[in-house]
């Protein structure tokens, strides 16, 4: 149908050559103007029911898609104001990465092979209350400059953070890990205490982990933190969101709502009789995914087990369940 692949024609060029929003607005406006010819012929079309349905899905699509551009240029014309407005000359990291449990080991050899003779070195363990009480101005400020201490300030972290830093700024490294630290520390060495973390790193401990999704989670259980012994994804069915506004929408959206705390009560029941069902002792819980779904899950659960808020890209591989726990058990590094 040639109207439907006028349609179908402007779409992909609208998405493929969308710079900006005044030739956004341009792109619109044309597929505006198809959409009301395809208006003009409904009657021509009524007469072929199946062409009919057609056309309407292929106008639904349009509206959808159009929704989803407007959408889409609010969004980068805020971010584009903050930076503006957030300015040019405010320090930032030079990296932020994640070390995988498997690329951690070389990680901390090649650290800890570091040395020097004139005790340049501060090595430093921060536990997460000290991090929020902002402890490190007091400790560390006549050792780090101005410029480092602001940037310390900008990591957030529930576990804590290990600096490592070195006076002539060859080496400037925070680790934030996925366990808490729980003893604080403060050295200037010749070299970089590794050892407390590298110890907190190799714990044995056994966890369970929640991935909440609306939908789709998943729980598990894992006694050497690289694969699970025990794990099951619990699916529902979930409408996806609703667009279009009006009582239509929150007509959807309430069943929407009523789809999602139907799936938290069935991922919450096979939570229950995982935990029931384990012959050894849960050290921790790993919440992850959607984690205000998560909390809701739990928080009627009186879990006893401590509880850690990973926000981490959770998704849920069919034959790859296990790269959540790469991605719960990695560490974040930050180079100042």
């Amino acid at each position: 149908m040639d109207d439907k692949k006028k349609v179908v024609e402007n779409l992909n060029s609208l998405f493929s050559r969308y710079s900006g929003k005044e030739k956004l607005e341009n792109e619109i406006e044309k597929l505006q103007s198809h959409l009301l010819e395809m208006e003009i012929d409904k009657n021509r079309l009524e007469k072929n029911e199946t062409n009919t349905k057609k056309a309407i899905a292929a106008k639904q699509e349009a509206e959808q898609k159009l929704n989803e551009a407007d959408v889409r240029i609010e969004t980068l014309t805020y971010e584009l104001e903050e930076l503006r407005n957030k300015g040019t000359n405010e320090n930032s990291f030079t990296l932020i990465e994640e070390i995988t449990p498997s690329s951690f080991e070389p990680y901390i050899e090649r650290l800890a092979s570091i040395t020097s003779g004139n005790d340049p070195f501060i090595t430093a363990y921060m536990t997460y209350e000290q991090v929020q009480a902002n402890v490190i101005q007091g400790k560390l400020t006549k050792y780090l400059d101005q410029d480092t201490l602001q940037l310390l300030k900008k990591i957030n972290s529930n576990t804590g953070y290990a600096l490592f830093y070195d006076n002539m700024k060859m080496v400037c490294e925070v680790i934030v890990p996925p366990i808490p630290i729980t003893e604080s520390l403060v050295e200037i060495a010749g070299s970089f205490n590794v050892g407390p973390l590298t110890k907190l790193l190799d714990r044995e401990m056994t966890v369970c982990v929640l991935a909440a999704h609306a939908g789709e989670s998943l729980i598990g259980i894992t006694s050497d933190k690289t694969v699970f012994d025990e794990d099951m994804v619990i699916r529902s069915s979930v409408k996806a969101k609703h667009t279009k506004g009006g009582f239509s929408q929150r007509r959807f959206e309430r069943l929407r709502d009523e789809d999602i705390a139907h799936h938290a009560d069935k991922v919450r029941s096979a939570l229950k009789d995982l935990l029931a069902s384990s012959v050894v002792d849960i050290d921790m819980m790993f919440l992850c995914g959607d984690i205000v779904l998560a909390d809701h899950i739990v928080d009627e659960m009186n879990i006893e087990i401590p509880l850690m808020e990973r926000n981490i890209d959770a998704r849920i591989e069919k034959h790859d369940t296990d790269n959540i726990l790469r991605s719960i058990f990695s560490c974040r590094r930050y180079r100042l």
